[in-house]
């Protein structure tokens, strides 16, 4: 990038990358692993958010003792919601919002409400959150819930090539 370009402040949208780590000051892409095996879910890339609850809801959560988490959002929510299947809230800790420069993402395939960078970047702004004040943004999973979840993992498992 030219040190003369600065795409925070030639930006005039932004998307939005929840985190449980305050400080970051470059953002690099990064492989992702999801479960759910969409196309475009699983690339090198900075993930980010066009709502920013999304992103807020991402960092809600953490594995459990066992190192397992599995989570979802059920977007036909309002505000959408994180399913949470294994894993715990990360109850009375914070939470970190950046503001990224929305000319850097593209959408995600298959996932409108995502999106993605090749490149690295410096975030245009952070904000500490509490966890406490968004405990509406996430739910223990039902029954349901798990059901669903485990209908996409054999669905994106049966579209795996082999």
């Amino acid at each position: 990038m030219n040190e003369q370009e600065d795409p925070c402040s030639e930006a005039s949208e932004f998307v939005w990358h929840g985190s449980k780590t305050g400080g970051i000051e470059m953002f690099e892409p990064r492989q992702a692993h999801d479960a759910g095996g969409g196309k475009g879910q699983s690339e090198k890339a900075v993930y980010a958010a066009y709502d920013p609850n999304f992103a807020i809801a991402m960092g809600l959560t953490e594995p459990d003792e066992n190192g397992e988490e599995d989570k979802f959002i059920d977007h036909k929510k309002k505000p959408l919601q994180l399913v949470l299947l294994k894993g715990k809230i990360r109850e009375g800790q914070k939470i970190y919002l950046y503001k990224l420069p929305k000319q850097l993402f593209e959408t995600v395939e298959g996932n409108e409400n995502e999106a993605m960078s090749k490149v690295e970047m410096k975030p245009c702004e952070v904000k500490e959150l509490n966890v406490d004040d968004y405990l509406n943004l996430v739910r223990i999973g039902t029954d349901e819930d798990q059901a669903y979840w485990d209908e996409q993992i054999a669905k994106a498992q049966n579209e795996t090539p082999t």
